[in-house]
């Protein structure tokens, strides 16, 4: 572990008694939340349905970066499988502590203490239980990253192949000025010293994305319309966040199986008398970074798909 990642790692264990504990870090929480849930059909995962006989499928996310489990909080209904990896051991504990109290079994979620991002990769995540996996998510955790590119490489490794994310969900700095009111909220622990980056472009995260070996005619980007504002020891400080996505580029064997495949449905469609054109689908790398982006709403209450439950479902106790 290199001495900026031991540095990240001591922040967020002393962190983690009063992570996401005051208002504005739940607003930011909350955010994200709705933002992905608003986007979840835009991230093209097969993500498990509410009709869905328990057990049919089986769908996997890995939450890198774990932290508390603001990210599981929110796809987790909509998945079967959870792991979830983080270098603070005190935050994977909160984790685990809340997917136990929330009625997941240790099959079902749980987290534990690694870095994929290291030379030499702990044996324990090498196993088959540390990869295809459907989606990998990254929260907020991503300007951490000594090595940005590599951690997008990294995860690329876990996912199943033509599988869409990961979906980077990162902060970018903006030059809007926070507002502040004559009882300023309580500033977090000050881990500015762990940041590497304080923000990222759209070419930058296509860039890593292309070189890990997605599909550059796959990328997309979108950001929410609301930045969001972080009380800092240093003062209210505004990022504006975005989420990108990318699917990973097949194999020779599995162009060759779309091929064959796609020659049997032209013979199909040649027949057919009721053939209708699908509309096109623009990428974002044809529509430009200024297309207008969306904003956050309410969201309706999904109800609980991923897991079989007989009793009543129960909340995510992680905050």
């Amino acid at each position: 572990m290199s001495a900026f990642t031991e540095a990240n790692r001591k922040a967020f264990d002393d962190l983690s008694s009063t992570y996401n504990s005051q208002p504005w870090q739940k607003a930011i929480s909350s955010q994200i939340g709705n933002a992905l849930l608003a986007q979840k059909e835009w991230m093209g995962v097969p993500w498990i349905l509410p009709t869905d006989e328990p057990g049919r499928r089986d769908i996997r996310l890995l939450d890198y970066a774990c932290g508390t489990g603001s990210i599981t909080q929110v796809l987790g209904p909509h998945v079967s499988t959870i792991r979830g990896i983080d270098i603070s051991e005190n935050m994977v504990t909160k984790y685990n502590e809340a997917a136990s109290s929330s009625g997941l079994t240790h099959e079902q979620a749980h987290a534990v203490v690694g870095d994929l991002f290291t030379q030499t990769v702990a044996p324990d995540l090498c196993t088959s239980e540390w990869y295809n996996f459907d989606i990998a998510v990254i929260g907020l955790g991503f300007h951490h990253f000594e090595h940005p590119d590599l951690a997008i490489k990294r995860l690329a490794e876990r996912l199943k192949s033509e599988t869409d994310p990961p979906v980077a969900s990162a902060s970018k700095s903006t030059d809007a000025p926070a507002s502040s009111s004559t009882e300023p909220p309580q500033p977090a622990k000050d881990v500015q010293h762990t940041v590497k980056t304080h923000g990222f472009t759209p070419s930058q995260i296509r860039d890593f994305y292309t070189a890990a070996g997605f599909t550059p005619e796959s990328f997309d980007i979108t950001a929410l319309r609301e930045s969001a504002t972080l009380h800092l020891s240093s003062g209210p400080s505004e990022r504006k966040i975005f989420i990108a996505k990318a699917t990973k580029s097949p194999t020779a064997w599995q162009k060759l199986t779309n091929w064959l495949a796609g020659g049997q449905d032209t013979v199909r469609e040649q027949f057919r008398t009721d053939r209708v054109d699908a509309q096109a689908w623009r990428p974002w790398a044809e529509t430009g970074p200024d297309r207008e982006v969306w904003g956050v709403g309410k969201n309706k209450e999904e109800p609980w798909g991923g897991f079989e439950q007989r009793a009543e479902k129960k909340s995510w106790n992680g905050f």
